[in-house]
């Protein structure tokens, strides 16, 4: 408005009496000059409050893409969901209380986060134009609190770390009688050692978390013999066995068939008292605790390294040594010209005399195997094993290390069978039923389901 009243008045001069007035047109033209000045300065100055009166916010479809993802997200945090929505509403309306009633905040809360987002605005659409991939980022950087040095901390590193390593020793090494420590057991040793004079156990439970160390939870693992007593003899069974592997379908085309043995004893047969109540909507499947028992039975199982498929299942009460060797035999029967490499653990029944006589029967090996316990090939699992391990025969036995049966490949397909089957919802009336129900369970394997695993351990830890 100031500019137009003095372009009139320097156009009236001009016409009427310039020659009379040129100190005051030359007045008026530096007033001019100032003006525009002092206008683009005030405009980059306050540009903030150029926007607060009657003016929406303008962001780009990507920004609103992403800021109606942090609004709505799931998995998103509290605090940026609800300064997403503060962003989103100043893009509708410029009406501020409007604004905090909808989002349900206070009216500088929304001016705080509104004035953030016009200082950084020329910033993100730079981000949006050079570094697209970024925009998400930058925007929750923007939402996020700004640094805050908060109050001096009450415990020094030191004191800190103290407590870190008593949680790493065992609490009976330090002269206190539980099994594993607690936030409170630990904040009661670290003040009895005098590392702190009074810690809450909350502090101590997120110095652990800060830390990831649980202290309630914990796994089994089991030690093998064979890697304490002879790494080099353990390596070497390992590798044997996962050389084998790798090399089930190249001997699979030469029919030699790779195959993974071992038992799975002591599945019960376990019938609920009551019927299940099946899942509606809301609610989850609920099985009845009590049960009624009806047995175990044991299960011998083969698995082709090659095909994934389940050869000659064996269901017994038993798993005798005879049972075993029966059960080799039904495997062999199904291609009797065939080779056949076993893969299994160094249980005594897979090195006993009657698997000896039996290799030595198929392999036409007339020799003297001599006397159990006494003399030759019989004389010890030791001799036996070496006669089974025999790379000659048509028939062989690869053993995995002692305590290794995760080197056994059966022994994952055990576990899918407990997983699909052998669940605390199945209930069986009778062990015959549940026999039946582990047979069909295999013939829909075999159907449906059966693969070759893919074996990527290579028998060495640290391999690279």
């Amino acid at each position: 408005m100031i500019k137009q009243i003095i372009q009139v008045l320097m156009e009236h001069f001009n016409k009427k009496n310039k020659e009379k007035n040129i100190d005051i047109v030359e007045q008026l033209e530096e007033l001019k000059i100032i003006l525009e000045n002092v206008s683009q300065e005030d405009n980059k100055k306050n540009n903030k409050s150029w926007n607060r009166k009657g003016r929406t916010l303008k962001i780009s479809l990507k920004q609103k893409e992403k800021l109606e993802k942090l609004a709505n997200g799931r998995c998103v945090a509290l605090h940026l969901k609800q300064r997403a929505k503060i962003i989103l509403e100043l893009t509708r309306t410029a009406n501020i209380s409007y604004v905090s009633d909808t989002v349900c905040v206070s009216r500088p809360t929304v001016t705080l986060w509104r004035d953030r987002w016009l200082e950084n605005q020329v910033e993100l659409k730079r981000i949006e134009k050079t570094e697209s991939w970024n925009l998400k980022r930058a925007m929750v950087a923007l939402l996020n609190d700004s640094y805050r040095s908060g109050r001096k901390p009450m415990f020094e590193i030191v004191q800190i770390a103290h407590i870190i390593f008593l949680s790493l020793q065992t609490p009976e090494s330090l002269g206190v009688p539980i099994s594993r420590w607690t936030p409170f057991a630990l904040a009661e040793k670290a003040k009895e050692l005098k590392i702190v004079e009074k810690i809450s156990p909350r502090q101590i439970g997120r110095y652990l978390e800060q830390m990831d160390i649980n202290i309630y939870q914990y796994k089994g693992w089991l030690n093998s013999k064979d890697k304490i007593k002879n790494p080099e003899e353990f390596e070497k069974r390992a590798q044997k066995a996962c050389d084998t592997y790798r090399k089930s379908k190249e001997l699979e085309e030469q029919r030699v068939h790779v195959i993974s043995t071992d038992e799975k004893t002591g599945i019960q047969a376990l019938e609920h008292k009551y019927p299940a109540k099946p899942a509606k909507p809301g609610e989850v499947e609920r099985c009845e605790q009590e049960y009624i028992r009806h047995g175990t039975t044991a299960l011998i199982a083969s698995r082709n390294v090659a095909t994934g498929e389940i050869v000659m299942p064996m269901l017994n009460d038993t798993r005798t040594e005879k049972d075993f060797v029966q059960h080799i035999t039904d495997v062999v029967g199904v291609l009797p010209e065939d080779g056949y490499i076993f893969v299994m653990d160094q249980l005594n029944t897979h090195q006993s005399e009657s698997l000896v006589r039996y290799v030595a029967k198929e392999c036409g090996i007339e020799d003297d195997l001599g006397e159990k316990d006494k003399s030759g090939i019989l004389k010890n699992m030791k001799s036996r094993q070496e006669f089974l391990e025999n790379e000659e025969h048509r028939i062989r036995i690869v053993y995995t290390p002692k305590h290794c049966s995760w080197l056994n490949q059966v022994e994952m397909w055990f576990s899918i069978l407990g997983r699909m089957l052998l669940n605390k919802r199945s209930s069986f009336k009778s062990l015959e039923v549940l026999k039946s129900k582990i047979k069909e369970f295999i013939e829909y394997y075999n159907t449906n389901l059966a693969k070759p695993f893919k074996w990527t351990y290579a028998g060495k830890l640290l391999q690279q």
